[in-house]
């Protein structure tokens, strides 16, 4: 488990007196011990007063590496930050890959970032006395190319739905006898909306690349994900 340097936050300074506040601090790693992944990464909160309340908005990177000796294909993980004042927030982090070929041993890669849109909150108490801000990343499951896992897998619950959804739709694109039946079929939103999100990009590449580019990417999305879903069948398959 990698943990960051804290940064102690100057408590005793009087809120009123602050126009503009800027606090950096690195991302912390409170994974449970054995985590392939290593977490990394900053977030800065910025204060600004406005009448009496303070207004807050954040601006972070996490990064991760993985530092195991296995492909991984599918990551669960939680995000909390907080800043001095308050306005914190809970993330649920997703990275699935089981449909590409996944994170090799070594790589790194962004696992979350903050959006120019991220929203600031409003409107804490200027008498409030300030916290130290934290920002931590809990890795609750990943799964393995070969199969195995770390962690707890009612974590990923969700995403394994999806990824269901998703590979049943796979395989019907592939078994279109013409392009106009896979066009048909395509064009078919499905439930849940994050599994059609996978397909509004493959909609994408028909529009721009055209319709046998497409199929190519569902064929290779297909052997992919029955790679690695099948070796994951056979892993639960041994140790029952």
């Amino acid at each position: 488990m990698r943990l960051g340097v804290a940064f102690i936050v100057p408590v005793f300074l009087a809120v009123s007196a602050w126009s503009q506040l800027t606090f950096t601090i690195p991302v912390q790693d409170k994974s449970e011990p054995g985590t392939p992944l290593e977490i990394s990464g900053t977030i800065s909160f910025s204060e600004n007063v406005l009448m009496k309340s303070i207004t807050t908005s954040t601006n972070y990177e996490v990064k991760a590496q993985n530092h195991s000796e296995k492909q991984i294909v599918l990551i669960v993980a939680t995000f909390d930050e907080s800043g001095p004042h308050g306005g914190s927030r809970h993330h649920i982090l997703q990275f699935d890959d089981v449909f590409r070929l996944g994170i090799s041993p070594g790589q790194s890669f962004v696992l979350s970032r903050s959006d120019r849109a991220t929203p600031s909150f409003c409107c804490i108490n200027l008498a409030s006395e300030a916290e130290q801000p934290r920002a931590e990343v809990r890795v609750l499951f990943v799964q393995f190319s070969d199969g195995s896992t770390f962690g707890d897998k009612t974590a990923a619950k969700n995403i394994l739905e999806i990824q269901a959804a998703v590979l049943e739709r796979l395989r019907t694109l592939d078994d279109t006898r013409d392009d106009q039946e896979f066009l048909q079929i395509l064009r078919r939103k499905i439930e849940p909306d994050e599994a059609d999100t996978f397909f509004e990009a493959m909609r994408r590449t028909q529009k721009e690349k055209g319709t046998s580019v497409a199929r190519g990417r569902v064929r290779s999305a297909l052997i992919n994900s029955e790679k690695h879903l099948a070796q994951l069948t056979v892993e639960q398959a041994g140790g029952k």
